[in-house]
């Protein structure tokens, strides 16, 4: 049975590759290039050379395949787009559903030919009832089901993920026996180098507009609210006896709104480009929610009112987030994901 595994040339996907390839599938590496030329490609996290080295370590054909384009286009563009709306975007979420899992593997089954689809992600497919579901990996340090909530129903049937099952210190042990050599994992944006607020002065400039507190009093300037983010509190550049923090932007008025951290917690938010994993008929139902990938799950309520879908938790939440992805779910499955619309005090 054919697999093409997204080798990214780190550890994750190579042992990926490897698992499967000892299960018996028959496995062909590719590697998505996301940028245009490949002095650019060398100096980000995926690593082209490592991937082809993996690949000969366990007698798999690589293929790069470019996606460039479409990743400039869906991810880069719209990433800068968010910002010039007031909005913290998410595009990893989008990358996986759009890029990886989307055209990526399209391109990589008119290459070779139909197969599964599998990645180095650690979360987990289970089928009950010819029904699939997605549910978080083991390793609950490492669990990435947050980030992949944007796969459909319909793609999770020709997807695998191998070290769903596994811890990383498994899978780093299994690397050291194939003589995979450990690379630094990426934890900021692939196509960021240097500080964001230096490629957004470089992409959007500088506008300047005031800073202001909850009631309208002026605290200072800045030089566009582009900068700033929902529960921010360094780089205010503002005098103040207590700690203060970003409430809100006004893009129109190129305001930031500054509040004290209790004026930052929000009980409740809309939540829309929705993609519904478990059964749901509106009606409302006792979920746990992320409202980040690195916070802890809360307690809430998801329902629906006039056609929005709204989540409520039981207890305020700090810096909800515009732009930001809110994941639910049901012990441990993914019950449901969107993107921050709204949110409510």
């Amino acid at each position: 049975m054919k697999v093409i595994v997204g080798m990214s040339g780190g550890v994750d996907s190579s042992v990926a590759a490897y698992l499967l390839k000892e299960k018996g599938y028959e496995v062909y590496g590719a590697f998505f290039r996301l940028f245009e030329n490949e002095k650019e490609e060398l100096s980000r996290c995926c690593d082209i050379t490592a991937a082809e080295s993996a690949g000969r370590a366990l007698r798999i054909p690589v293929s790069v395949i470019d996606v460039h384009r479409k990743f400039k286009e869906e991810i880069v563009n719209s990433f800068f787009e968010s910002y010039e709306k007031g909005i913290t975007p998410n595009p990893c979420t989008v990358c996986n559903e759009k890029i990886k899992f989307g055209v990526g593997f399209s391109m990589a089954i008119n290459l070779f030919g139909k197969g599964y689809f599998a990645t180095g992600h650690y979360a987990r497919i289970e089928k009950g009832n010819g029904v699939f579901h997605l549910i978080k990996g083991i390793d609950t340090n490492k669990d990435q089901s947050y980030m992949l909530w944007r796969l459909r129903k319909e793609m999770l049937k020709r997807v695998i993920f191998p070290l769903g099952e596994l811890t990383k210190p498994e899978v780093y042990r299994i690397a050291e026996k194939l003589n995979l050599p450990p690379k630094k994992e990426s934890e900021d944006l692939c196509f960021i180098q240097g500080k964001l607020s230096d490629l957004l002065k470089s992409r959007l400039g500088t506008k300047k507009g005031l800073i202001v507190d909850s009631s309208g009093k002026v605290l200072g300037e800045h030089n566009g609210f582009y900068f700033y983010t929902i529960g921010q509190r360094s780089g205010l550049n503002v005098s103040s006896k207590e700690p203060l923090y970003v409430i809100s932007l006004d893009p129109v008025s190129n305001t930031v709104v500054l509040g004290k951290r209790e004026e930052c917690m929000f009980r409740s938010c809309e939540i829309d480009e929705v993609n519904v994993l478990e059964e749901w008929d509106g009606t409302p139902v006792n979920l746990k929610g992320k409202v980040r990938y690195r916070s802890p799950e809360e307690h809430c309520v998801l329902k629906m009112e006039n056609d929005k879908v709204l989540v409520e938790f039981l207890a305020p939440q700090f810096a909800i987030t515009p732009g930001q992805s809110l994941v639910l779910y049901k012990d441990d499955y993914v019950f449901l994901g969107g993107v921050i619309k709204r949110v409510f005090k």
